[in-house]
């Protein structure tokens, strides 16, 4: 087998001549075109922010936004990517005056005051961030929602770092202590019926926990009221009710209007999750209909039972023939 030759030592040294003066008019020039751009790159945030780093790497956003997996060249970027350029804020060791290419995610920023209006302009650069990436049909409406206007941030609701909940990266244990945040009438209600199927956790005194507040609500925005993730609070309820759904023969007016007449989604002391107990949920409507619906005497056959529900069972609608009073 035959070796190859060993190029004389006077052409090695010709060559590493040339290869030393390559690398020292390109290395300047890679340098000055990374300046030019204002990004640094991840191996200099970690320099300053170890910490936070260590706990970025075990996320999905890591795992996605690197050159070996990086689809763009903005997700190639790293950190930089949701950050933004980061040659002025490792200048200035991070203390120097925020500019507009620099993104910090904090409330702390300099010159941040909700009475300036600074606050709300900072959550919405922020947003418009997120937005960039998450723009799929369920985020689609964020412009305009209920929590858009009241100056919500994503990061209000998720940590991209240290997220206390694996599905969606919350900020809190789950849907329900989350929302419950800013929502605690919502999260009251949960608390006074034994069956709650929101309701989980150490503190969910014996709820089931196969919903949560997404499973009816989209948070990021909807078309209806309440952010409500269906056409109407109707056909949400449906989704699980759909032996409510008819169509019926003969209907119940208050019942194809809205559940919610007769029923506290969020949780109720009365059985059903019923706004008020029988017979007076029925009286709100029906007054002297038909038979007296005011208390009678102890043997009139009205008052046994105490509810009209044991006669008109059929309250949300009837198929049968002779159903007309939702008694069969």
């Amino acid at each position: 087998m035959l070796c190859p030759k060993r190029m004389p030592l006077q052409v090695e040294a010709w060559v590493g001549s040339i290869g030393l003066a390559v690398l020292v008019l390109v290395g300047p020039a890679i340098a000055s075109a990374q300046s030019t751009s204002g990004y640094v790159g991840s191996e200099a945030c970690t320099t300053c922010h170890a910490d936070a780093s260590h706990a970025y790497d075990r996320t999905v956003h890591a795992r996605v936004l690197n050159e070996a997996v990086a689809r763009t060249e903005r997700a190639a970027r790293g950190c930089e990517a949701c950050h933004g350029p980061g040659l002025t804020h490792v200048q200035s060791a991070g203390k120097g005056e925020p500019h507009e290419d620099w993104i910090a995610f904090t409330g702390d920023t300099v010159g941040d005051t909700d009475e300036g209006g600074l606050a709300a302009d900072r959550i919405e650069r922020e947003n418009a961030v997120c937005l960039s990436c998450h723009d799929h049909s369920r985020v689609g409406l964020w412009s305009g929602s209920p929590h858009a206007m009241n100056d919500v941030g994503c990061t209000t609701c998720h940590s991209t770092k240290n997220p206390a909940s694996r599905r969606h990266l919350l900020t809190a244990a789950d849907q329900t202590t989350g929302c419950g945040g800013c929502h605690p009438a919502a999260r009251a209600q949960q608390l006074r019926n034994r069956h709650m199927p929101v309701r989980s956790g150490p503190g969910g005194a014996g709820g089931e926990g196969f919903m949560n507040c997404s499973s009816c609500h989209n948070p990021h925005g909807t078309v209806t009221e309440s952010l409500v993730d269906a056409n109407s609070v109707n056909e949400s309820c449906y989704e699980c009710h759909a032996e409510k759904r008819g169509p019926f023969l003969w209907e119940h007016a208050p019942v194809n209007e809205s559940c919610t007449n007769c029923h506290v989604p969020h949780g109720s002391i009365r059985p059903n999750m019923l706004r008020v107990a029988g017979p007076r949920l029925c009286q709100t409507c029906h007054i002297q209909s038909l038979h007296p619906s005011q208390n009678r005497g102890p043997t009139d056959r009205f008052s046994v039972g105490q509810n009209c529900q044991h006669c008109h069972i059929m309250v949300h609608g009837s198929n049968h023939p002779s159903g007309n009073f939702l008694t069969r």
